[in-house]
């Protein structure tokens, strides 16, 4: 029998800072290269964005070693990029959640990007873990939702993103589904006045989930911040 409801979390700036982490790799390799050759990095990265259509980090560094060949900082910006600390800005309250609501039907992580670097990013931040295992990445994972439902079936679902428009296009694709957007980030705080439909639910923080009850969904009124 399938559980009653499952609960899917995005990852960047909705479990952990993905803005602070910008900024900590930003300044990190302008130390490391100097201004001319950090301001390069950044530059190849959207590019290789705009190729990829989702951010690679290891390609990045790729392209950034043929650049710059004989750059003596290409080991320490290696080591700041591959390396990074995730487990470190995690949001207050980011796993504490996940054991919470385990407690009423399982959780999983559902996030895009590269599929090597946001995998690893993922383990070290200790939320594969916190989810037993059940996480999926995708390039763009609205196109992947009948997968994910299919590898965790529910009656319900709860999904916590920080992007209003991707949550608006899930709720098109599946009406069992109720949003939450958590509005932390650069993404989180935009406007979303013309996003439709709107989110169900939002938080300011991802720690104020602890004080909902999401232990009935019926429907959307059974469900209290």
């Amino acid at each position: 029998m399938s559980p009653s409801v499952a609960f899917l979390f995005d990852v960047d700036n909705t479990l952990l800072d993905n803005d602070r982490v910008k900024t900590d790799l930003a300044e990190g390799i302008e130390n490391a290269v100097g201004e001319a050759a950090g301001v390069r990095f950044w530059e190849i990265y959207e590019h290789v964005r705009r190729l990829r259509d989702f951010v690679d980090y290891p390609r990045t560094l790729e392209r950034f070693r043929e650049a710059f060949p004989l750059e003596p900082g290409f080991p320490a910006v290696a080591e700041l990029v591959l390396g990074y600390p995730y487990r470190s800005v995690l949001y207050p309250g980011a796993l504490e959640v996940i054991a919470r609501l385990q407690a009423v039907g399982p959780a999983a992580i559902v996030t895009d990007g590269d599929p090597v670097y946001q995998a690893a990013k993922v383990a070290r931040a200790g939320l594969a873990d916190a989810v037993e295992q059940r996480v999926f990445l995708f390039a763009h994972k609205e196109s992947h939702w009948s997968d994910v439902a299919a590898a965790v079936p529910a009656d319900r679902y709860v999904v916590f993103e920080d992007k209003a428009d991707v949550l608006a296009t899930i709720k098109r694709l599946d009406e069992r589904v109720l949003t939450v957007h958590v509005r932390q980030g650069h993404y989180g705080l935009s406007d979303i006045s013309d996003v439709r439909p709107a989110p169900d639910r939002s938080f300011d923080r991802i720690a104020e989930v602890l004080e909902a009850d999401f232990t009935s969904l019926p429907g959307q009124s059974r469900v209290r911040a």
